[in-house]
């Protein structure tokens, strides 16, 4: 994975954020820091490995969205070292058909990586107009990128064997936000696979909620 530190003073604090399949930092770059924070944000899963060390921070806040929470789950699971940890539409199952994205939705997004089947995902991702008409604005990544980066995801994430009730999945998450507009993880999925396993904000956005805050310490207070 790539790690842009976009702000990297060794603040006090740190933000890590682990974005989802197929975007990239800017996506974020409204999104306010607060004082003496530095922020990085990881993207680009091609890889899982992760060389950075956090031992000069008093605080890490991680937020992780989409498959960004299985790729923090994977990484970090065992070995906790943070703040708070926060999942955003996302589960630690992401190819399930009762609590992630159903396999034969997953498989298709996969077998269907074009420059029209971006657009229809985006479409779904962003869900309404206003949230798709900024996103758009944004960069794209080189189609053969993220069809990599998704392939990669597909096959180290279908093998992997964790039990429903591994105490170290289990303790985690601190806070579990949930957009019900989701049309890439479904709402039922999600709320099949947090409730009772840590605080539950709901919120009226799409699987893209990132317009609906301005500022980051929103998304774990």
């Amino acid at each position: 994975m790539y790690i842009d530190k976009i702000i990297n003073k060794q603040s006090p604090s740190l933000i890590l954020c682990l974005a989802g399949w197929s975007t990239s930092p800017e996506l974020f770059h409204h999104l306010k820091v607060p004082e003496q924070t530095d922020l990085w944000i990881a993207y680009d899963y091609r890889k899982l490995t992760f060389e950075e060390t956090f031992d000069s921070y008093k605080e890490v806040h991680l937020i992780a969205w989409s498959l960004g929470v299985w790729v923090a789950t994977h990484l970090w699971a065992d070995k906790r070292s943070f703040t708070t940890a926060t999942a955003i539409n996302g589960t630690p199952f992401p190819i399930h058909d009762t609590l992630g994205i159903p396999t034969t939705i997953f498989e298709g997004t996969l077998s269907h990586i074009s420059e029209e089947g971006m657009r229809r995902f985006n479409r779904r991702m962003c869900r309404d107009k206003e949230t798709l008409n900024r996103y758009s604005e944004l960069p794209l990544r080189p189609l053969e990128e993220i069809k990599e980066e998704l392939e990669f995801l597909y096959n180290h994430i279908l093998p992997e064997k964790i039990g429903l009730s591994d105490p170290q999945i289990s303790t985690f998450w601190d806070r579990a936000i949930l957009s019900t507009e989701d049309k890439i993880f479904p709402i039922t999925h999600l709320r099949n696979y947090w409730q009772g396993r840590c605080p539950i904000q709901e919120i009226k956005a799409p699987h893209l909620p990132f317009y609906h805050y301005q500022s980051w310490n929103e998304l774990w207070k």
